[in-house]
């Protein structure tokens, strides 16, 4: 008994070392929303480029729109020149066309959509730079100290970057404020439009994991392969956060086995003291200076500097990151939607089944959860 609590002991420290230290590679985090105890976290306080994690942050602000009355999920939001104007990855319907906040929504968090963070921030705070200014304020209010937005959508730039530790606080906040719009997040296809355009989701965990319930995916360049995944079993539900993989397949490889080692030792884990996400040991070094390191190097060696479109949305994105092909090129436009079309008037997510959405988003993701061959296995000690 003696030695099982020694190692228990010498186990705990390791974890607790791991988080006084900055990454060699991407930050990660495990908690449990229960009492948000952290079952594993390396580097949670390190500053890093959110990329498409951002619109979560959007996705909260029209939430918040909807439940003040400023906006209603059925009114129609309009795409200006300069939402259409952004890069890749697009809806693509093109200036001057309407689509519901609703369906604006479901294209903001399934497929990424660029265009649309920069037109549902026009819609709810009139201009681009006042919905970045509610994002900030709306970070500080939620204690996201380690979180900075210069846009809607996590394209990179100069002063902008999170930390895991925070797009926890962002997770809780969501789920907390706003639980009847979680269905949003957990969406694996769904059909958009009057022409029922089927849109399909990124991320790995809504259809490779058991109970994998929602929650985002994000990649540029600079950022690597991000992702916010949650998980739901036996009335206990774990967030596991994977920020700079090299692939999507590491991505979704790393935030499986997080989630299944956290459901295997969440339970014993409640008779040892551990740290909340709020209550993280601080990393013993300069942030600033780890931001020049980490971040700007990062946007310096993408000589793109920053892909055209997300990788995310091509199949088999598992070859790591790099310059786009005119071929990915084309499978991008030609899955796109087409400005023909008009969107459908509705206030309720109309998703797809569960298990007819489930099964085709498992084809989509067979290549790619695959991974290169040589994808290493990722194991958790009882930390």
């Amino acid at each position: 008994m003696f030695a099982f609590m020694a190692q228990r002991i010498f186990a705990g420290t390791i974890s607790i070392l791991f988080l006084l230290q900055p990454a060699l590679a991407g930050p990660v985090l495990l908690y449990d929303t229960t009492d948000n105890h952290v079952l594993y976290a390396e580097n949670a306080d390190q500053p890093w480029f959110a990329a498409s994690l951002t619109k979560m942050m959007t996705a909260y602000l029209v939430f918040e729109a909807w439940k003040t009355g400023r906006a209603t999920p059925d009114v129609k939001i309009t795409i200006s020149a300069k939402a259409n104007a952004q890069p890749k990855m697009r809806l693509g319907f093109g200036a001057g066309k309407e689509l519901t906040y609703d369906d604006a929504v479901k294209a903001l968090i399934i497929v990424s959509a660029n265009d649309i963070a920069y037109a549902l921030a026009e819609a709810v705070s009139g201009s681009e730079e006042a919905f970045v200014t509610e994002m900030n304020a709306k970070a500080v209010q939620l204690g996201m100290t380690g979180t900075r937005y210069i846009n809607p959508h996590g394209l990179p730039g100069q002063g902008q970057h999170t930390t895991a530790q925070d797009l926890a606080k962002l997770a809780n906040a969501l789920l907390r404020d706003y639980p009847e719009h979680m269905g949003y997040f957990g969406l694996a296809m769904t059909e958009i439009g009057k022409m029922k355009k089927m849109i399909a989701t990124h991320n790995p965990v809504l259809v490779t994991f058991e109970g994998g319930d929602g929650f985002k995916t994000g990649f540029t360049c600079s950022a690597g392969y991000n992702i916010v995944a949650s998980a739901m079993r036996g009335g206990r539900r774990l967030i596991a956060i994977v920020l700079g993989e090299e692939t999507s397949a590491k991505r979704a490889l790393k935030a499986n086995a997080m989630l299944e080692h956290g459901f295997k030792v969440a339970a014993w884990k409640e008779l040892f003291p551990a740290p909340t996400i709020d209550a993280i040991p601080a990393g013993f070094y300069d942030r600033d200076a780890v931001r020049e390191a980490n971040l700007t190097k990062r946007i310096k060696d993408c000589s793109d500097p920053e892909p055209d479109f997300d990788l995310d949305a091509i199949a088999g994105a598992g070859n790591g990151v790099g310059k786009a092909t005119a071929e990915d090129g084309a499978r991008l436009t030609t899955g796109s939607i087409t400005s023909k079309e008009e969107p459908v008037s509705t206030t309720k997510i109309k998703p797809v089944p569960k298990r007819t959405a489930k099964a085709a988003a498992k084809k989509r993701f067979a290549k790619r959860s695959a991974g290169p061959e040589g994808t290493p296995t990722y194991s958790f000690a009882a930390q």
